[in-house]
């Protein structure tokens, strides 16, 4: 009985011990770097920003290029680089229209526009509301004081519209649907059959 007893109170101990690590604030969490796990890069020049997008009021996911609803998102970015904070920041979500780099409509097709200038800290978030499913692209301009030197980022995402993998498995839901409600039916007429024959 006593070592049955030590047995459950080593049990409980451990399962505490693994909740308490779970949730302890390690040095990555207190650096703040969870934030932008998963980390999408943005080339910018030979540069990179860390970009990561959320919606808090559907889901504590963060997503690099597939936000799979409509509505209030949090749009995070992250630049180390100490170049980088000194330029000026011209942030913009456009529509993917697909046309080539370089070629896009900006002013028709920007949706949402932060004010041009400095993020000395190399961070920045924003909230914008989607309305539309559609394709989206983050265009980032970065410009040095004296305008000698642009860098340009994109970064191309997804909102509200399905993705490959969600797609194959309403397929298979459906197939399965179809099995399972094409084999009732086989039984069900097969028995009445029988049963009116006998």
């Amino acid at each position: 009985m006593a070592s049955r007893l030590s047995t459950a109170v080593k049990a409980a101990l451990s399962a505490l011990a693994l909740f308490a690590g779970a949730f302890a604030p390690g040095p990555a969490l207190s650096a703040g770097w969870h934030y932008y796990d998963p980390e999408c890069p943005i080339a910018i020049g030979g540069k990179a920003m860390k970009f990561v997008a959320m919606q808090p009021k559907r889901n504590i996911d963060r997503v690099c290029d597939q936000l799979p609803d409509l509505g209030p998102t949090v749009i995070a970015l992250d630049a180390p680089d100490a170049e980088l904070r000194e330029m000026t920041w011209d942030i913009r979500v456009l529509r993917d229209s697909g046309r080539a780099e370089g070629d896009e409509n900006i002013d028709a097709e920007t949706v949402f526009r932060l004010p041009v200038e400095k993020h000395r800290n190399g961070m920045i978030n924003f909230d914008h509301t989607f309305t539309n499913a559609d394709k989206y692209l983050l265009l980032v301009k970065m410009t040095s004081d004296d305008g000698s030197k642009q860098l340009v980022g994109r970064h191309h995402f997804t909102v509200g519209l399905m993705d490959d993998s969600e797609l194959y498995a309403w397929i298979l839901f459906a197939a399965f649907l179809a099995t399972v409600g094409g084999g009732f039916a086989f039984f069900y007429l097969r028995r009445r059959k029988a049963a009116s024959a006998a």
